[in-house]
Formats: C-alpha cells, structure tokens, sequence
C-alpha cells in the first residue's frame, strides 16, 4: 500500500470536484444527464459538497 505524505494528500484533495458547481440540466433524459455528469466531473466517485 502506498502511503502518501501531508503535501500529496493537499494536492490531490485541491483536484476534487465541488459537486455544487456541477450544472446538469433537469429536463434531460435520467440517462443523458448521468452522461453529462460523468464528462463533467474528474472522478464520480469522490467530490466536495460545500466544501467539504
């Protein structure tokens, strides 16, 4: 397992997403605007909410 030092962690957690700037359009289909999700986002499995 790699194990990362305080500056790595920083950096990689400046390159995460803030979901709430993420604009998705309602009146899309529910499988567009996954779609529109997933080319938006850098990783859909992690990503800031307010922040945090």
């Amino acid at each position: 397992m790699k194990k990362y030092d305080i500056e790595e962690l920083v950096e990689k957690l400046e390159d995460v997403d803030e979901i709430t700037s993420i604009k998705i359009d309602r009146r899309k289909p529910s499988n567009e605007r996954i779609l529109d999700f997933l080319t938006k986002v850098k990783n859909p499995y992690i990503f800031k909410v307010n922040g945090n």
